[in-house]
C-alpha cells in the first residue's frame, strides 16, 4: 500500500514538473507572459483534478485545492534552480555581497585581518555564515545554502503554523505561497516559527521566555521587527485566552507585558550586538534619516504594480473572511480582544509602509512583511476557529463560501506562477578571461604595495577568483549604497576624503555613474544619490584605465590632475 501511495505521488507531480521544464527552460518565452502561464496552468489543474474525481472518487473542491497548491509550491520551489550556479560573479545587484558579509564572522582565517561583522542584517548572515564553517566551499553551495534557507525555513513556517491551528500540510502550503508575496524574508521567519512553536498563552513565564528569546534574534535584525515577537505573543493571547471574568486590566496586562519587555530585549540586544561588533553606533539608524518618496505607493518605474495596488489584492481575500468571521463571532470573542488584534495589525501595517516608501525600500513588498505574517496567523486562526470563546454556542457559523476560498487561494498562486522565468545564459568563457586579465592588472600594483579597493564584487576575494589581494574593508557597495541612502556625512565624508587622498592605488568597480535620472527611472532617486556621492566624487580623483570584459568590472586608478 505505502509503494503504491509513492508511486501514485511521483505520478502525481509529472505535470507540474513539465509545466516546469516548459516555462524554466529553453521554450519558457513560448508561454511567457501572465496570461499565458495562466491559462495553461488552468488547463493542466483543470485537467488532473477532473482524473481525480472521475478515478479516484475525490470531490471536487478538495481535490482542485491539493492540485492546485501542490503544482504551485512545486513551480516556485523550481524558481530558485538557477540560483544555485559555479558562475563567479554576482547573479543579481547585491546577490553576491550576501555572502561576502556572512563571511565577515570568520574574518581572521578568509582576510587575515578583523574585519567587524555586517551592521545591515547581522542575523541573516549569521545564517548565511553557516557553510563557512567548513573551509574552502565553493560558491554554488553557498548558493545552495541560502535556497535551502528560502524554501525550507519558510515552508517550516507554514507547517508551524498549520500544526498550531490543528490542519494539514495542504495550509502548508498555501501559506508558502502566501509567504512568498512578500517575499517574507527567512531571518524573519526564524522567529515567528519561535513563537508559534513556543507561545502559550496561559502558561506566563514560558512564553516570556520565548518572546525574549525571539526578541534578542529581532535585535540583531532590522529596527522594525524589534516590537514583532512580542506584538505576535500578544496577538496569540488575544486569540486564544478568552476574557471570561476578568477584569479588562487582569486580562490585558499579560499581552502588555509580552509586547513592553520583548521590544525592550531588542533594543538591549541590538546594543550589545554593536559593543561586540566594534561598528560605530552611528550606522545603525540608517532608516530613520532616509528620505520617504511616497508616490511610490502607487504605480511607478520603480514598481510598476504600486505598493498599494499589489497589496490590496494581497490582502483583499484574507481580510474579507477575517472581517466576516470576526463579526459573525463578536459575541465569542470580546470586543477588546478585537480591538486589541485590529490594532496590532494597524500598527505593522503603517510600520510596513512607511519602510516600504523609503528610498532603497524596493520594488516588492517585502517591507510588509511583519504584517503579512501577522495577517497569516490572525487570519487562518479565524478561518479554522482556533481562538478562545467568551461562550461555546452562538447562532451564525460561517463557513466562507468556496469562491472566496478560491480567491484567497488564487493570488499566492498567480504571484507564484508569474515569477521566474527562462533562466539568464552566463558567459563562463568570457568571465574566465576577464578574472585571468584582471588578477593580472592588479599584480604589480599589490606588489607594489598598493592598496586595492574593491567596491562592487567582493566575493571574487572571498572565494579565491583574485589572488593574493589584500582586503580593504571600507565601502562595500552594499553598504555604501546605505550610507548613501541615509545621508551618513561623517562616512561618506570621509570616503571623499581618501578619495581626495588617494587612500588606494586602484579601485574596482563597475562603470561609474556620472548621469542624473530623476523619479522617471526606475530607481531613480537611489541611481542620483549615488552618482552624488560616489560616481561622481570616484572620477574626480582616479579614472578609468581597463575594461575587463564579462566581468561588468572596470579599474580606476588616480588621476595625475584631479578635477577639483
Amino acid at each position: 500500500m505505502r509503494t503504491r501511495k509513492i508511486l501514485f505521488s511521483l505520478v502525481f507531480m509529472i505535470p507540474a514538473a513539465l509545466y516546469t521544464l516548459l516555462l524554466l527552460g529553453p521554450y519558457g518565452n513560448l508561454i511567457d507572459g501572465p496570461r499565458r502561464r495562466g491559462v495553461v496552468f488552468m488547463v493542466m489543474i483543470i485537467t488532473i483534478t477532473g482524473l481525480l474525481v472521475r478515478f479516484r472518487k475525490q470531490q471536487w473542491f478538495p481535490a482542485s485545492l491539493v492540485v492546485i497548491l501542490s503544482y504551485a509550491a512545486f513551480y516556485k520551489a523550481a524558481t530558485f534552480i538557477p540560483d544555485i550556479s559555479t558562475f563567479p560573479l554576482s547573479l543579481s545587484w547585491s546577490e553576491a555581497s550576501r555572502y561576502y558579509y556572512a563571511s565577515l564572522f570568520f574574518s581572521e582565517r578568509l582576510y587575515h585581518l578583523h574585519v567587524p561583522p555586517s551592521v545591515l542584517h547581522p542575523s541573516r548572515y549569521l545564517m548565511q555564515a553557516i557553510p563557512f564553517l567548513i573551509q574552502d566551499l565553493p560558491i554554488w553551495f553557498h548558493r545552495l545554502w541560502q535556497v535551502f534557507l528560502w524554501i525550507s525555513v519558510t515552508l517550516g513556517a507554514g507547517f508551524v503554523l498549520g500544526r498550531r491551528i490543528k490542519s494539514g500540510w495542504v495550509f502548508a502550503l498555501w501559506a508558502f505561497l502566501f509567504l512568498f508575496q512578500g517575499p517574507v524574508y527567512y531571518h524573519l521567519l526564524v522567529m515567528v516559527i519561535l513563537v508559534l512553536w513556543g507561545v502559550r498563552p496561559r502558561q506566563f513565564w514560558r512564553s516570556l521566555l520565548v518572546v525574549l528569546a525571539a526578541s534578542v534574534w529581532a535585535g540583531i535584525s532590522r529596527v522594525n521587527w524589534f516590537p514583532v515577537p512580542g506584538i505576535l505573543a500578544a496577538v496569540l493571547y488575544l486569540i486564544e485566552v478568552p476574557v471570561e471574568k476578568k477584569s479588562l486590566w487582569s486580562y490585558a496586562w499579560t499581552p502588555a507585558v509580552w509586547g513592553f519587555l520583548g521590544t525592550g530585549m531588542a533594543f538591549i540586544s541590538q546594543r550589545v550586538y554593536i559593543l561586540w561588533s566594534g561598528n560605530p553606533p552611528g550606522q545603525f539608524g540608517s532608516s530613520f534619516t532616509s528620505d520617504l518618496l511616497w508616490y511610490r505607493l502607487y504605480p511607478s518605474p520603480t514598481y510598476p504594480g504600486g505598493i498599494l495596488n499589489n497589496l490590496v489584492w494581497v490582502l483583499l481575500p484574507l481580510l474579507l473572511i477575517l472581517i466576516v468571521r470576526m463579526w459573525l463571532a463578536r459575541r465569542q470573542v470580546h470586543w477588546l480582544r478585537q480591538a486589541g488584534i485590529w490594532a496590532a495589525l494597524a500598527v505593522l501595517f503603517v510600520v510596513g509602509v512607511i519602510v516600504s516608501v523609503k528610498i532603497g525600500g524596493g520594488s516588492n513588498l517585502h517591507n510588509m512583511d511583519a504584517f503579512l505574517v501577522l495577517l497569516l496567523i490572525v487570519g487562518s486562526h479565524f478561518y479554522y476557529e482556533q481562538y478562545g470563546k467568551e461562550v461555546e454556542s452562538v447562532s451564525g457559523s460561517f463557513k466562507p463560501f468556496k469562491v472566496l476560498v478560491y480567491f484567497a487561494v488564487a493570488i499566492p498562486v498567480f504571484f507564484a506562477i508569474t515569477s521566474g522565468g527562462r533562466p539568464p545564459v552566463w558567459n563562463f568563457e568570457s568571465a574566465e578571461k576577464g578574472l585571468a586579465l584582471l588578477n593580472e592588472s592588479l599584480d604589480p600594483i599589490v606588489q607594489a604595495g598598493g592598496k586595492i579597493l574593491f567596491i562592487d564584487q567582493r566575493q571574487l576575494l572571498t572565494f579565491g577568483y583574485v589572488k593574493d589581494v589584500p582586503l580593504v574593508p571600507d565601502y562595500e557597495v552594499l553598504f555604501l549604497m546605505e550610507m548613501v541612502m541615509s545621508g551618513n556625512r561623517p562616512y561618506l565624508d570621509q570616503f571623499h576624503t581618501d578619495l581626495k587622498e588617494i587612500r588606494f592605488a586602484a579601485i574596482v568597480s563597475g562603470e561609474q555613474p556620472t548621469t542624473h535620472q530623476g523619479s522617471a527611472y526606475a530607481f531613480g532617486e537611489e541611481n542620483d544619490a549615488w552618482v552624488k556621492e560616489v560616481g561622481e566624487p570616484v572620477r574626480c580623483y582616479y579614472h578609468k584605465v581597463e575594461e575587463f570584459e564579462g566581468l561588468n568590472l572596470v579599474l580606476y586608478v588616480p588621476r595625475e590632475t584631479p578635477c577639483r
